[in-house]
């Protein structure tokens, strides 16, 4: 079986619940405990109504790992039922009492409308970072990726300021204790973001992407998503990986962890692949419950054996030689798959001349002759006709080719 260890946080496994609805006090950390993760981000208090899972097209779809959306629903919100520090952290000690003893505790402290709120922020903030670690938070979740924080209007801070100096602040203020920078996606420059954090002294940034959003039915009327509310999904996974590569790619080296439309193993894994150390359950957990987290833990375990990966640490970064490959490289790549393309002919007996492949070929590359599609001298091996034949008439083994090249490297 795969060690699933993640040594930099002494974690179990490298699966964070994060801070959402299912983390709401400290029953709910101790119910989401029950799918054994590797930590649970408490959601910090004060930061208002939460809930209401909107998924498109249907969380059917979430469930099978298919591409999906969410958002938050129109129906009744949770309250936030936890209104002093006090209260906080006595929900701190009951939940790290009573929750699965191998699973540590994040507690996440502030929110940027504190801001706005407060003149003495920054003393609350310092205040709150004390009390929870000494109510027994394992590490401290600096929150920076609500919708709409790095454009708000009516903002009165930098956002690139405001990471370095609340990271100072709080590494100041809890000195030995993990603090872990959530960071946002959303019209910033996340790489800038995640050096700031490493100057103040972050233990690990959390690249996550929402986004403010706007989606609606035909009939309008109908709509159950809240319009501006924030939305994630499957979309999120490859924008996530490529600021995860590209920061790891360009320095940055403390530990990171990767969070935005995980609903299936395969996505789980690629956030590791890519180069995170940990992988955040977000809207999975509070809209899908804790058996659904469960099932992606026990299926990145069983894919890892499957694939002859021994650990965590091993498969951690291993998308990254697809990433920095060579340039030449990645040419002679392309221009052998093209070939393949080029050079394959239409399988007559499978073609049925449904015109898909003329219809999208912009070389004149191919044709119908006698309800039948014919190659062409003008093909150049874009592989546009191969993507749409409903049939497999048009068939290479691409998957195979790129690997190969790799292999032969």
């Amino acid at each position: 079986m795969a060690d699933m260890h993640v040594d930099c946080f002494d974690m179990i496994n490298p699966f964070v619940i994060a801070s959402s609805p299912a983390t709401r006090g400290a029953d709910n950390v101790i119910k989401s405990s029950a799918c054994k993760p590797g930590a649970i981000t408490m959601r910090n208090f004060g930061h208002g109504m939460g809930g209401g899972g909107f998924f498109y097209p249907g969380f059917d779809a979430v469930a099978k790992g298919q591409p999906a959306f969410h958002s938050h629903a129109v129906g009744n919100q949770l309250a936030d039922k936890i209104d002093t520090l006090d209260e906080y952290c006595e929900e701190v000690k009951r939940a790290r009492r009573d929750m699965y003893p191998e699973t540590k505790l994040w507690a996440s402290v502030g929110h940027y409308h504190d801001i706005e709120k407060y003149p003495d922020w920054q003393k609350r903030w310092k205040t709150e970072a004390k009390e929870v670690v000494n109510a027994g938070a394992d590490a401290i979740e600096l929150h920076f990726n609500t919708p709409g924080v790095a454009t708000a209007s009516d903002r009165q801070f930098n956002y690139y300021q405001l990471i370095e100096t609340c990271t100072k602040m709080i590494k100041e203020t809890v000195p030995g204790v993990p603090v872990m920078v959530k960071l946002a996606i959303e019209d910033i420059d996340c790489l800038t973001s995640s050096r700031r954090a490493v100057a103040a002294g972050a233990d690990a940034v959390g690249p996550t992407a929402r986004w403010k959003g706007f989606y609606f039915d035909l009939d309008w009327k109908t709509t159950e998503a809240r319009p501006g509310a924030g939305y994630g999904g499957t979309q999120a996974n490859p924008v996530v990986c490529f600021e995860i590569a590209d920061a790891r790619s360009k320095g940055i080296t403390i530990p990171m962890y990767a969070g935005g439309g995980v609903f299936s193993y395969d996505q789980a894994l690629r956030y590791i692949m890519a180069g995170a150390e940990m992988v955040q359950f977000g809207a999975i957990a509070c809209s899908g419950g804790i058996k659904q987290c469960q099932r992606i833990i026990k299926q990145c375990s069983d894919w890892m054996d499957e694939n002859g990966f021994k650990s965590v640490k091993e498969l951690q970064g291993e998308a990254l030689k697809l990433f920095n490959m060579d340039q030449s490289f990645a040419k002679e790549r392309q221009k052998k798959l093209g070939e393949a393309y080029r050079v394959r002919m239409v399988d007559q007996d499978k073609c049925i001349g449904c015109g898909r492949c003329e219809d999208v070929c912009w070389y004149k590359g191919i044709a119908l002759e006698g309800r039948k599609a014919q190659k062409t001298e003008n093909c150049i091996g874009c592989g546009y006709c191969f993507q749409v034949c409903p049939t497999k008439a048009l068939e290479v083994d691409a998957r195979g080719i790129l690997k190969s090249a790799f292999e032969e490297n």
